[in-house]
């Protein structure tokens, strides 16, 4: 697979890990596609709950996080590292991933035991032992896996922003930027700008993914010229300053053609922009996605199956379908349809040539309405013992619950300590969940 560009603008606002989260899901074009590492962590903090929401500042449109979680919830550093790798299995993030998982904590810990002059084993984490910094880290990761950006990718950054001024923390009033960043900053050479804002804009979380992520620090070589961006808006309500970092994917070029400008392309004359479409369906969220697809007459069954575990298992695509037909000279044929996220095309069209040995793939983007979703921890009690099942919750847009289904992972678990059923264990748990959500 050839390698992309990709330049992260954090020149204004710095870099936090939910704009992190916020730029890579809009990148993405997926508003749940942080859903099952959300999902994964609710076993340590019942209360997680993260919503995705669009945001404008000005021109720039993007995505914003709002996370709520239990701020008295601490893991001390061991205890946030087999959390991590918790969550790398049960998500099965790649070896790749995994390794950009360990690279960001450990640059983390050892800006945390600088600053504080403290062996690793006696440091208190304050806010980043919460589990929030798991989210950001496996968040991060699990997203880059997911746009195929991790280890395909030659990443460039803006000099970083980090504020100006004092901010309060559990550790008391410190100095913009605090200990852990000033660290980061230095031990990896990475240049930086105060910066227009008045307060903290480049956080422990966000100096760590970059100095993991980024090759290569400043102008890239060349003139870059942006084809796709996503934005991310972090928490802080800067006034006039855009609180938001860019994530542009596009090419180098020597020349200097001028790069597009990053709001959004202007509808044709007589078409209604796809927000004033969206609000037709007021409570429905909306995103658009790919289809690709192709014929073939050619492939034994065995290979067709493959090709399900390849793009499924590796988070590839949201859906696979075989449909059989007749193609030309009456042969029998398949045509396989993937549907997966805009930034995943390329990924697999390589993917569906390299397997199926098809010359060609046909593709549309289309545009998509949504039920509201969310995973939910429910304690559920069966026949006296209680179980701990992670229940997906979906909602119409008054929020009337359509659908509520227990995770089948967590109804095996069940069953396989219970001796009871799947078939019957379902229905159980969604009447328990029912009761909880109303």
């Amino acid at each position: 697979m050839s390698k992309s560009n990709i330049l992260i603008d954090v020149a204004t606002a710095g870099a936090s890990g939910d704009m992190f989260l916020s730029a890579l899901i809009d990148l993405i074009g997926e508003e749940d596609a942080l859903t099952p590492i959300a999902a994964s962590l609710l076993i340590y903090d019942p209360t997680l709950r993260v919503r995705i929401q669009s945001k404008t500042h000005g021109s720039h449109v993007g995505k914003h996080l709002e996370v709520t979680l239990d701020r008295g919830i601490r893991l001390s550093p061991n205890s946030l590292r087999e959390v991590l790798n918790a969550i790398a299995e049960e998500c099965e993030l790649s070896k790749l991933a995994r390794d950009f998982c360990d690279k960001v904590l450990n640059e983390l810990f050892q800006a945390e035991s600088r600053a504080h002059n403290q062996p690793l084993k006696d440091l208190h984490l304050h806010e980043l032992g919460s589990v929030d910094t798991i989210l950001d880290i496996a968040g991060t990761a699990y997203l880059l896996e997911k746009a195929g950006l991790l280890g395909t990718t030659k990443f460039f950054s803006t000099d970083v922003a980090v504020g100006t001024g004092t901010i309060q923390t559990e550790h008391g009033k410190l100095e913009v930027p605090v200990p852990a960043v000033a660290e980061i900053l230095v031990a990896n050479d990475i240049p930086y700008v105060n910066g227009p804002a008045n307060t903290e804009v480049l956080t422990p979380t966000g100096a760590a993914i970059l100095a993991t992520l980024i090759d290569k620090f400043g102008e890239p070589p060349g003139e870059f010229v942006a084809m796709r961006q996503g934005v991310g808006f972090g928490t802080r309500d800067l006034g006039d300053i855009p609180n938001m970092m860019r994530i542009m994917i596009g090419d180098i070029s020597s020349t200097m053609k001028k790069p597009p400008k990053p709001a959004k392309e202007t509808p044709k004359k007589g078409t209604p922009a796809k927000q004033e479409r969206v609000e037709m369906f007021d409570g429905w969220s909306s995103d658009e996605v790919v289809v690709v697809e192709t014929t073939v007459d050619d492939v034994d069954g065995e290979t067709m199956g493959s090709l399900f575990d390849i793009l499924l298992s590796e988070g590839l695509a949201y859906d696979v379908v075989m449909i059989p037909a007749f193609g030309k000279k009456n042969r029998p044929c398949f045509i396989v349809k993937v549907i997966a996220a805009k930034a995943g095309l390329k990924g697999i069209a390589e993917v569906m040539m390299k397997h199926l040995g098809t010359l060609g793939i046909r593709y549309t983007i289309w545009e998509r309405l949504k039920a509201s979703r969310e995973t939910i921890l429910c304690k559920m009690n069966i026949d006296g013992r209680e179980f701990m099942v992670r229940v997906k919750v979906s909602r119409a847009a008054d929020g009337s619950i359509i659908t509520i289904k227990p995770e089948a992972d967590d109804v095996l678990t069940v069953s396989k300590a219970t001796g009871i059923s799947v078939r019957e264990l379902k229905p159980r748990i969604a009447m328990q969940a029912q009761a909880v959500t109303e």
